[in-house]
């Protein structure tokens, strides 16, 4: 853990030692995101090519359960937008966070969270950025390793003709205001990261006040321990059980491919020379004639090999890997039959990554408020975090059968919704509301037998002619 900005000064090392591990980590699972699992896992599937006296390591059959899990994680938690229950002016609010797409970020944080372990958000001149994890260097108190002092996002900048790096951007956030560092920076490739040493200082630091009272750097994490201020990413975990997953479809396809040509077994007579090749070639479609019944009669050479014991293996290992991503079978599957399922059926069936977006939604809301805060303030929405309350969905569809229901049941029978908002709820508009309830009334006028001796109030003023006040009939 980082304690103090000495790693900051000229000549020391970029990144910081001390950090290249969790950076390395980053860079790998953001491969295995973006479906490069054969560059990840080459030296492992090498490995078992030649312990199995193979020719080739190479998989081409890639089983992405990395990016579906992240993805899955991200709709659970905020897949459908979180409600804002605020005192103050809550349509402000919502507006600002619809100019600056809220929702959209958030999610990428959450996806992050799942694959690194943390996500990062910065509000910085009205707006909100998403920072990528690798570029956030957190400083902690050296009694408290869980109380962070300064947030230092930097970055290499301004590559060459080459693609490397030339500079270094450095971002020393303190409670309220933001120090702005640009530096050269002489940089070398090493396992996908740019590694070198931070050079002179090119221009004077620029300090600026973010108009907050605390950081404008926010840390979303997953589920950690007391040892590290970083959270845990979803992948460490599934990595060897998708790794094996992997093996075995590719050994199972192999033995496809090899077998998948047909063969055919029969008497030499049904070889010709081809006089060209020197090579006895079969012709089919002719006519081979079998004069003794011993004689061998041509047929296709069938194979008998036996998977069942593979795809039991991968049979337990995808159980082993809905277990331990803590998602189960059903966020995959759906409904083995293909029935559709009740809203009630459906949470029960997917109580396990429910309870882990829960989780998740425990340990960052607290986080996300100082964020929605943070982001009205510097828009000129006066927003205290602790008055705001967010109600986060799950993203599972409601039942308004079962909703129906269960009001009937809660008012005993007595009517909860006008009318007028059980029309809004088919997403109309307004005046197509009000257009729909007049076409009901007239609908009911018409359908309705009119009583005697009443004159019906929707009739023209040149329907009544002849009838007097005293006509009855």
């Amino acid at each position: 853990m980082l304690t103090n900005l000495d790693w900051l000064e000229e000549g020391k090392d970029f990144p910081p030692k001390i950090e290249t591990d969790r950076l390395r980590q980053y860079r790998e699972n953001a491969d295995l995101y973006e479906s490069k699992h054969p560059e990840v896992w080459r030296t492992a599937f090498e490995h078992l090519a030649k312990r199995l006296r193979r020719r080739s390591g190479e998989v081409r059959t890639i089983f992405n359960y990395q990016q579906l899990l992240s993805k899955k994680t991200a709709d659970f938690v905020c897949g459908e937008p979180i409600t804002l229950e605020y005192e103050g002016d809550t349509d402000k609010l919502e507006a600002t966070l619809a100019r600056e797409r809220f929702n959209l970020k958030l999610y990428e944080l959450i996806i992050d969270v799942s694959r690194f372990g943390n996500g990062i958000g910065k509000v910085v001149d009205e707006r909100l950025t998403v920072v990528p994890p690798g570029h956030w260097f957190p400083v902690v108190d050296p009694g408290d390793l869980k109380h962070i002092t300064q947030h230092v996002i930097a970055f290499p900048t301004h590559p060459d003709n080459d693609g490397k790096p030339t500079q270094l951007r450095i971002e020393i956030h303190t409670k309220g205001n933001v120090e702005t560092r640009e530096h050269t920076f002489s940089a070398r490739a090493d396992n996908g990261l740019w590694v070198g040493k931070i050079g002179a200082q090119i221009a004077d630091p620029v300090a600026e006040a973010t108009n907050l009272n605390d950081f404008a750097v926010f840390a979303l994490s997953n589920a950690t321990h007391s040892g590290s201020l970083y959270g845990i990413d979803d992948y460490a975990a599934i990595n060897s059980l998708v790794q094996a997953l992997m093996w075995r479809l590719h050994r199972a396809d192999a033995v496809m491919d090899k077998h998948s040509d047909p063969s055919i077994s029969g008497p030499s007579s049904a070889l010709e020379l081809d006089e060209a090749t020197g090579l006895y070639l079969f012709r089919a479609g002719d006519y081979f004639t079998r004069d003794r019944t011993d004689d061998p009669d041509i047929n296709y050479v069938t194979w008998d090999g036996n998977l069942d014991s593979n795809f039991k293996e991968i049979d337990l290992l995808f159980n082993q890997l809905y277990v331990i991503s803590e998602m189960g079978a059903a966020f995959v599957e759906g409904t083995s039959s293909g029935g559709a399922n009740s809203g009630t059926a459906l949470k029960l069936r997917l109580v396990s990554p429910r309870i882990k977006a829960q989780r998740i939604t425990g340990i960052n809301d607290a986080t996300v408020r100082a964020m929605i805060a943070a982001l009205g303030m510097v828009n000129g929405v006066t927003v205290i975090g602790d008055q705001l309350t967010l109600r986060w969905n799950d993203g599972l569809p409601n039942d308004p059968v079962e909703d129906a229901q269960r009001r009937n049941v809660e008012t005993g029978g007595k009517q909860t919704k006008s009318q007028y908002s059980a029309i809004k709820e088919r997403g109309l508009s307004d005046a197509e509301v009000e257009a729909e309830l007049e076409q009901i009334r007239l609908e009911a006028a018409a359908n309705s037998a009119n009583i005697l001796g009443v004159v019906d109030p929707f009739a023209e003023d040149d329907e009544l002619e002849g009838v007097s006040d005293g006509d009855t009939t």
